[in-house]
């Protein structure tokens, strides 16, 4: 069975919402949403789940935390330099430098995430793709399989 999309191109992003949310509850087929800018209606009618970008960014921190803790640790007790009779291994400098490496392993964590979820850099724009979903428009994309009935969201004949 092949696959037929749908695109529909709106001016505001509650009537995007009020067809994505039609099609949805008719179970039509899959639905895309494209905008310009975060619409809250829109959001709620595709009830997306919490970003998996946080779990790249967790685990960056905790391993630049304990690699900004492990390597000064490692390099303390290798070469012992014992100054007025303070232990080898102080806790202050480590958690100065844990804290900051857990930063930056977090922070490129987070970035390889989304690069990686956004599937950036993209090589080529996808077919159905409307440059206006970038400017002011709303667009709302349809994938349904062709074994299906008639799909009843088909566009009137000459509808662009």
């Amino acid at each position: 069975m092949s696959q037929v999309k749908i695109l529909a191109v709106f001016g505001d992003g509650a009537s995007a919402a009020r067809a994505a949310s039609s099609v949805q509850t008719q179970d039509l087929g899959d639905v895309l949403a494209y905008s310009p800018t975060p619409d809250r209606s829109l959001l709620q009618t595709l009830q997306h789940d919490v970003s998996p970008i946080r779990l790249f960014t967790l685990i960056g921190a905790v391993l630049g935390c304990f690699l900004g803790v492990a390597l000064p640790v490692y390099t303390m007790l290798d070469w012992p330099l014992i100054t007025g009779g303070k232990p080898t291994i102080s806790i202050p400098p480590l958690v100065v430098i844990g804290f900051t490496v857990a930063m930056l392993l977090g922070t490129l964590g987070g970035v390889t995430g989304f690069l990686l979820l956004a599937r950036l850099p993209a090589m080529s724009r996808p077919a159905l793709y409307d440059t206006r979903f970038s400017e002011d428009r709303f667009g709302v994309l349809v994938t349904y399989d062709s074994g299906q009935a008639e799909c009843p969201c088909l566009p009137p004949a000459g509808w662009r």
